[in-house]
């Protein structure tokens, strides 16, 4: 009778060790999206910290400028034309880094909002920046009308418009190649990679080894897919088992009749958050 109960509770120890397996896995699925998230959390902190600074440095570059040409301008009399040209000349760079500023201060304040995070600091300092700009605007106005007296703004215009028109084309420039870049950056987390093929096939690739994928394995072979428009993957074979590591809820085995037709990925995240490399062995 004892033989019969060590024979029934084989397979049940068998399943119980099959299931918590499982649970393993989808945990550290679970472990490695929150560390996924804790690190695009911090990517961003660090973005808006140096916005903010940027910003910020922009700003106290102005109040330098303002104090050089205050100082040149008190106490003068007739002043050179040389002087003239040199204010001409900074005045036309605070007119461009001031209109630089208002506009990254859009984009920051856009990322704020669009980034789904409470960061009340950040938009306490968003908004003080933002004041900050608003009163230089007012400082600006004043300095205007006190050098437009002694005769120099009025020929700044050309220069100011000039200066105005080149900083709209680099920006333009800028958020051309920016958006570019993101839609690269896009393509590439979106972009994954799959194999299949029985044993002898993976290992004469130099795929896998052992049973096991080789870490410097040969990814030229590997065909590429969008992860955002397939949920299947096709493989028409009779056996199919997946080498590289994927949450087993994630996806299922689709069946016709004896054969395997398809992988089923029913949570793309998941499925590919361990790795972009699916490597499926169908012997």
């Amino acid at each position: 009778m004892k033989k019969y109960i060590v024979v029934l509770a084989i397979p049940l120890l068998f399943a119980l060790g099959c299931t918590n397996k499982e649970k393993a896995m989808e945990l550290q699925a679970k472990n490695d999206s929150l560390l996924n998230l804790t690190s695009q959390k911090d990517l961003a902190i660090n973005d808006f910290m140096k916005s903010v600074n940027d910003i910020q440095g922009m700003l106290d570059s102005i109040k330098l400028k303002e104090q050089i040409i205050s100082r040149s301008t008190q106490g003068v009399g007739e002043m050179q034309v040389s002087m003239k040209d040199k204010i001409r000349d900074d005045i036309a760079s605070i007119y461009s880094i001031m209109l630089k500023n208002k506009h990254d201060m859009e984009i920051l304040s856009n990322k704020l909002k669009n980034s789904g995070m409470k960061l009340t600091e950040f938009q306490k300092m968003v908004d003080r920046l933002q004041q900050e700009i608003a009163d230089k605007d007012n400082d600006l106005a004043a300095l205007h009308d006190r050098l437009s007296k002694m005769d120099i703004v009025l020929a700044t215009a050309t220069h100011k418009i000039d200066t105005l028109n080149h900083v709209v084309q680099t920006q333009n420039d800028q958020l051309t190649s920016q958006t570019q870049t993101i839609s690269e950056q896009t393509t590439a987390l979106n972009t994954a990679y799959y194999i299949l093929g029985t044993s002898k096939e993976l290992k004469n690739e130099k795929i896998i080894k052992g049973g096991k994928i080789l870490p410097d394995f040969n990814k030229s072979l590997f065909t590429k897919v969008d992860i955002r428009n397939v949920s299947q993957i096709p493989i028409q074979k009779k056996k199919a088992v997946l080498l590289s590591n994927h949450p087993t809820s994630s996806f299922k085995l689709n069946m016709d009749g004896k054969k395997v037709s398809s992988i089923a990925v029913t949570d793309e995240k998941a499925f590919w958050s361990n790795t972009k490399y699916l490597v499926v062995v169908t012997d």
